[in-house]
């Protein structure tokens, strides 16, 4: 980091400013941000469709955002 003055990699910036996901919340966050429903999200990853809607509705929650394609800006930065 002292040979670069402004290094910036994905893990850095994670962890300076970390998203206050946990690891489940980010992964179908992340999974929903990408465009696939509720119910293909439960398919891959064997939950059931309610689960997934709590996971996205606390992850809402926690970022401050109301509609779903907000969500998808805040994870790629």
């Amino acid at each position: 980091m002292r040979r670069c003055p402004h290094p910036r990699t994905p893990a850095l910036v994670a962890a300076i400013r970390p998203l206050p996901l946990t690891d489940r919340e980010r992964e179908i966050v992340t999974l929903a941000a990408s465009g696939l429903p509720n119910r293909e999200i439960a398919a891959r990853l064997f939950l059931s469709v309610r689960t997934v809607e709590g996971h996205l509705y606390r992850a809402s929650t926690k970022l401050g955002v109301t509609r779903r394609a907000d969500l998808g800006p805040i994870i790629q930065r």
